[in-house]
């Protein structure tokens, strides 16, 4: 089975809120509840979307390069999860975005 690449789809204009990005990492420096933070703001089709801190760092190493394996194995260290259980909610938002038609999942 060859890896699979996620990639963003270019009709996709998005733009993250540095401010908004600031503030969820310092929640979680603090151990406080951020994934009702958004930032990162999508904009597909004429409708806006946000994506919380978790999603907006899944969603800037989607490059058609980068694998689930790889995206997987940055974000886990970055909240201090599990690789595997970060693998597994790597590959479920990329799911749910790829129904959207936001990204391609090529090699699944």
């Amino acid at each position: 089975m060859s890896p699979i690449r996620p990639k963003r789809n270019p009709e996709v204009v998005w733009r993250m809120e540095q401010g908004m990005h600031a503030i969820a990492w310092d929640k979680v420096r603090k151990e406080e509840a951020y994934e009702d933070v958004g930032v990162l703001t999508l904009m597909v089709h004429g409708a806006i979307h946000q994506l919380n801190l978790v999603g907006a760092e899944i969603w800037t190493r989607i490059n058609g390069i980068n694998s689930v394996e790889k995206i997987a194995g940055e974000i886990a260290p970055l909240f201090g999860w599990e690789e595997e259980e970060t693998r597994e909610a790597v590959l479920e938002f990329l799911e749910g975005i790829r129904e959207r038609g936001w990204v391609t999942l090529p090699g699944k």
